[in-house]
């Protein structure tokens, strides 16, 4: 089961990590989707200080092994369940926004870790995905109105997790179906 939001970012800060909770998933996601037969063993290196389980010295906060498990389960899933870890969302619409752009950086950085650099070395739907979270990450969007500000962020974010799958499917399209993994 996916840790909550400030679960994960209560582990990060107590761990000493630099990067908060939407970065950091969104870097395991990046790991993931270019390689689901990743281990938890590189994502924790680059998150981690080396005294805090990133090295293996010590075993890593209970949260960051779950969010581990449920994310390489979610990415794996034929029914798509998938989701980002963000704020709630009764959270502050400005607060989410700014973690989705944190997500998508973490996403690039993690895509980066795993070998997957240049946009035009992926396949065309890929290589578009990639170059609009590289363009949320660098810019996020402005905030001028709530109501039409919220219907704004739930369409990028479906985007975003979408095109994760999608992104995933083209570099590793041989995923089992749903609880056989």
């Amino acid at each position: 089961m996916m840790p909550g939001y400030e679960a994960v970012e209560d582990s990060l800060r107590t761990a000493g990590a630099a990067a908060g909770a939407a970065e950091v998933h969104g870097t395991l996601c990046g790991l993931l989707t270019a390689n689901l037969g990743s281990g938890a063993g590189a994502w924790l290196r680059e998150i981690l200080p080396p005294d805090a389980g990133g090295q293996g010295e010590a075993a890593p906060p209970q949260a960051l092994a779950a969010l581990f498990e449920a994310t390489r389960t979610q990415l794996a899933d034929a029914l798509l369940s998938f989701d980002l870890l963000l704020p709630p969302d009764d959270s502050d619409l400005e607060r989410r926004v700014e973690a989705l752009g944190l997500w998508c950086q973490g996403f690039l950085y993690g895509l980066a870790l795993a070998g997957v650099g240049e946009p035009r070395t992926l396949p065309q739907d890929s290589a578009e995905i990639v170059r609009d979270l590289s363009e949320i990450a660098r810019t996020g969007f402005s905030l001028d109105d709530q109501e039409e500000d919220e219907a704004a962020f739930q369409e990028i974010h479906e985007y975003v997790r979408v095109g994760v799958l999608l992104v995933s499917e083209e570099l590793q399209p041989l995923k089992g179906p749903s609880g056989l993994h």
